[in-house]
């Protein structure tokens, strides 16, 4: 359903890297930081090596600890949600929309306590969430938004592009992303005095610009806050900067698949397509709808050689997080009826036309 797609360039780059003697972190992943955050539109980018790194890192630099709560989506990959165990503090999963699988400012207003630290929204598949609303929450009670992008790089909301938007957001490098190192990530960061925290506390609390040489041949430095190994290493970066020149082209293919889609399955019976508002644009990372009996669905689907998958399972069915919640209609009315279709580079214009034709012929 989902294929990784690495351009001869990135393949040619990495070798590159790899003969040159500098493998780590080093000028290539500074230079995928600049591009990068020139892309989204935001003041600057952290490189890390995956999206939960990312973050674990934005609750980090926010101040998120032991006994706070983050406001957050069950419908996401388990990557979203560990960083707030990891940071000791609680999940507070608020309802989805069944139109957009995104999570409900409606209801995250009444989930933020004093206790509330930050609010985690995803944009699923790529398609943003109601960001102004979320931002206005956030806004009131004196906490951050931060954006899981993981499948939204490209998408846009109201003219903004995701990444420019909250004060942080995590993008994802994966394997199957439309933008990959292999495996990745990003941060992007509005306040300026976040980033350098950031990027300290990515590397084992190091400041790897500010510190001087020492008598002894090594550096002075302090470490005065918690950190982690979450740096990117010059091989992955000289991949993403090779799949930056393609990205357009990359994004442009997405979408064409995900309109040939939403056109041709429109009117199928049993198939109900998820909202397209005009206000925003979709990265297309995956595409979703909504279907009558979907294990039927599925196994139609298979035996006419066309794969299909829910992708992510909502968080609060799994005991690391406290177990199934009985307060998420929205969760609850689209949990047996999500699917996602195949949606990835390497689809051509007869795959695709065999995955409308199968689902067109019933189940």
């Amino acid at each position: 359903m989902m294929r990784p797609v690495v351009s001869e360039d990135a393949v040619l780059a990495a070798a590159a890297v790899l003969r040159s003697g500098w493998i780590g972190q080093g000028p290539r992943v500074a230079a995928l930081e600049e591009r990068f955050a020139q892309l989204v539109g935001a003041p600057s980018a952290v490189a890390v090596n995956s999206v939960a790194a990312a973050t674990r890192l934005a609750l980090a630099v926010a101040g998120v600890g032991p006994e706070d709560e983050v406001v957050t989506t069950p419908l996401v990959c388990t990557a979203t949600n560990h960083p707030i165990l990891e940071q000791f503090a609680r999940p507070v999963f608020a309802d989805v929309q069944p139109t957009t699988c995104n999570i409900d400012p409606a209801d995250v207003v009444r989930r933020v306590t004093s206790r509330t630290k930050a609010i985690l929204c995803t944009h699923w598949g790529g398609y943003p969430c109601d960001l102004d609303e979320l931002n206005a929450v956030a806004a009131s009670a004196g906490i951050p938004v931060i954006e899981d992008a993981t499948d939204a790089v490209g998408a846009v909301y109201r003219g903004r592009r995701i990444g420019g938007v909250s004060t942080y957001t995590a993008f994802s490098f994966g394997a199957v992303q439309l933008l990959t190192t292999v495996e990745g990530g990003m941060l992007t960061v509005r306040p300026p005095g976040d980033t350098e925290a950031a990027r300290r506390r990515r590397w084992f609390g190091i400041d790897r610009v500010g510190r001087r040489p020492s008598s002894d041949g090594y550096y002075e430095f302090d470490v005065t806050e918690p950190g982690y190994g979450y740096h990117l290493s010059d091989v992955a970066a000289a991949i993403g900067l090779a799949h930056l020149d393609h990205f357009t082209e990359t994004l442009f293919r997405r979408r064409t698949i995900a309109g040939r889609y939403r056109s041709a399955l429109a009117d199928v019976p049993g198939v109900r397509l998820l909202a397209a508002e005009q206000d925003r644009e979709s990265a297309c990372g995956l595409f979703t709808m909504r279907v009558e009996r979907r294990d039927d669905f599925h196994r139609a689907l298979r035996e006419r050689g066309v794969e299909t998958s829910v992708v992510h399972v909502r968080n609060d069915t799994y005991t690391v997080f406290g177990g199934r919640r009985s307060d998420l209609p929205g969760m609850d009315a689209l949990e047996k009826t999500y699917i996602c279709l195949p949606l990835h580079g390497r689809l051509s214009d007869e795959d695709v036309e065999h995955v409308i034709k199968s689902v067109g012929a019933g189940w």
